[in-house]
């Protein structure tokens, strides 16, 4: 399925962002998933907020290495709920080559590892953004924050949730019209899984399926509109009791594009009396993903067992 990404992220309030101050043709307005401070992940694609309409050639970096500049989309207005006069945004991808601050073996965190983000336009510099490097920083894409079939990039003004990424092997949506089936291989897009083996050049697309280096788990909530929940990571003994945690078929970048990645799993046959996704349900399943260092959910629509199955 082929996808324009360009992550729409919320503005993330700042002084000159918020009170309207005058600012320099490169200053940083927001940028991440949520407000700072800003974590990010290896190859990870995020939208930077600059003030103003900044036009001209555009680049970045993180500590030293360059985040190649993917998108600048010009005349976009400020997101919802900010003061901000105007806003360029810029998708850029985190270089691979940024040290996390936590280790997948053994699994230790350091949040002290931090870096800089640095944004230059016409080649002049403006003031470094710190970042807190994570092995991962899963999010599973919604229409919300991607342009694909006419998003704006902003939630839905009739107050329901965002539409997640998620389809059939055909490419379709998933949705209560179309819901997946127990049984069912279903495909999640997402950003934020980190490092791959083998390791893919920052800025280039994946020529073939690419795996995750980390190995990320599942979680499965068959209840109506249910949030996202961290799933339970294995335990490191190897041979300690406890319930065998799903994985996915296939966690790994898309061939031919930067820095998407798609997480490939079995749907569960749901259980019988779980309700059909019909007015105010939305979801009637939540699948979570999570890794060392992070997790996101999507909820879909599965269609209920038959009467007596």
């Amino acid at each position: 399925m082929r996808f324009s990404i360009l992550l729409v992220i919320l503005c993330a309030a700042t002084s000159s962002c918020a009170l309207g101050q005058s600012a320099s043709v490169n200053t940083v307005a927001g940028m991440g998933y949520l407000y700072p401070p800003v974590t990010v992940a290896p190859g990870q694609l995020t939208t930077v907020f600059l003030q103003g309409n900044v036009q001209g050639d555009i680049g970045a970096t993180v500590s030293g290495f360059s985040a190649p500049v993917l998108e600048v989309s010009l005349g976009s207005g400020c997101p919802p709920s900010t003061l901000c006069s105007f806003l360029t945004p810029v998708t850029i991808q985190i270089p691979y080559d940024i040290e996390p601050g936590c280790a997948l073996y053994p699994p230790v965190c350091n949040l002290v590892n931090l870096a800089q983000l640095i944004v230059t336009v016409n080649g002049v510099a403006g003031a470094p953004i710190t970042l807190t490097p994570l092995p991962d920083r899963a999010h599973i894409l919604t229409a919300c924050d991607t342009v694909v079939s006419g998003a704006s990039g902003s939630a839905p003004y009739n107050g329901l949730p965002c539409a997640p990424l998620v389809t059939h092997a055909d490419g379709s949506q998933v949705a209560s019209g179309h819901p997946a089936q127990g049984g069912e291989e279903v495909v999640a897009y997402a950003v934020g899984l980190g490092l791959t083996t083998p390791a893919v050049p920052t800025g280039q697309a994946a020529a073939t399926a690419t795996p995750t280096s980390e190995t990320f788990v599942l979680d499965f909530n068959f209840r109506p509109n249910a949030l996202a929940t961290q799933p339970m990571q294995p335990s490191s003994c190897g041979t300690c009791p406890g319930p065998v945690r799903p994985v996915p078929l296939y966690s790994g970048l898309v061939p031919g594009y930067v820095g998407l990645y798609q997480i490939n799993f079995i749907v569960p046959p749901p259980p019988v009396g779980v309700q059909p996704c019909s007015g105010t349900v939305q979801s009637n399943l939540t699948v979570s993903v999570g890794g060392l260092a992070s997790f996101d959910g999507a909820g879909i629509c599965v269609a209920p067992p038959p009467p007596g199955g």
